[in-house]
């Protein structure tokens, strides 16, 4: 299944995507999906490249203008330039695979996985709970920080922290808590996420503690204005709020911060061996000073926190 650019006529193909075109869909009904290799240059510098790539199409062809609009938009990159497609290739679904077959030696269903691991300990299986009780809503009510794991339609995954003083993570009822968005970037991963699939994640921890405690569920982004008003921190409400209903809620043992000693100041990095995000960005993409990049953030850890 081809059209006139999956035998290379025409490529590769430089195009400027248009920024009013439709967004791309995910559809797993679809019959066909295109595969391809390609280079998106940001207006600001520096590129991200993909080979490989499988999207949905609508029927049995797609052209390279379209795709370059689809690809930046399944992506999510903002301040996209020009895309450059090197390869385009239109395949039946299940005609392909997004990874190559598993080698002997590769744990590839979760039987072999079972088999290779064993039940798990009675302790361990018994554990999830579906709501919250006075141990999971004292562990909120002392965490300052959590990461959360989701993912768009097309499951590609993301884990974003999330931190603020200790309770910042509300509990509403039983099955329900709330955490406030507060101000960031604006690259909003984990709300485009949401938008399209609302399954989600949660890890807390508790500095000092060896244990932590997850929470899977669904989410929905709230800007309803009493919630947001009652998350006001420093004089500044929400932009939103993540609520989210619990399915499935368990502790976590401590085996993996013991083996870490996350919480021992004796292994704890020297302050500037890891320098600021600003100048790590700026040095990789190469076109925006390091220093000036570097002052902004140090600035904007203190003024943009709220």
């Amino acid at each position: 299944m081809s059209d006139a650019h999956t035998a290379g006529h025409g490529l590769p193909d430089t195009i400027t995507p248009d920024p009013c075109a439709p967004p791309y869909r995910a559809n797993p009904a679809s019959r066909f999906r295109v595969k391809f290799d390609a280079r998106v240059d940001f207006t600001n510098g520096g590129h991200a490249a993909v080979e490989g790539f499988l999207l949905d199409i609508e029927g049995d062809s797609v052209t390279p203008p379209r795709l370059a609009e689809m690809i930046v938009s399944a992506m999510n990159l903002l301040r996209a330039g020009p895309v450059t497609i090197t390869r385009m290739e239109v395949v039946a679904r299940g005609a392909h695979d997004d990874a190559e077959a598993a080698p002997p030696e590769t744990l590839a269903s979760p039987e072999a996985v079972r088999e290779a691991y064993g039940a798990p300990r009675v302790l361990a299986a018994a554990k999830t709970r579906d709501r919250l009780d006075a141990w999971s809503r004292k562990f909120l009510a002392l965490s300052p920080f959590c990461v959360i794991a989701s993912a768009d339609a097309r499951g590609w995954c993301d884990a974003t922290p999330r931190g603020d003083g200790p309770g910042f993570v509300r509990v509403l009822d039983d099955v329900t808590v709330a955490i406030p968005d507060r101000l960031g970037n604006n690259r909003v991963d984990t709300l485009l996420n949401v938008a399209s699939n609302p399954r989600v994640g949660l890890l807390f921890l508790i500095p000092g503690v060896r244990e932590t405690m997850r929470i899977n569920g669904r989410a929905v982004i709230s800007t309803e204005p009493q919630l947001r008003e009652g998350m006001r921190e420093r004089g500044k409400a929400p932009a939103s709020v993540l609520v989210i209903t619990v399915e499935e809620l368990f502790f976590h043992c401590g085996k993996a911060l013991i083996r870490s000693e996350l919480w021992n100041p004796g292994k704890h990095v020297p302050p500037g061996t890891i320098p600021p995000i600003g100048r790590m960005v700026a040095e990789q993409l190469g076109t925006v000073d390091p220093a000036q990049a570097e002052a902004d953030t140090l600035a904007a850890y203190v003024e943009r926190l709220y």
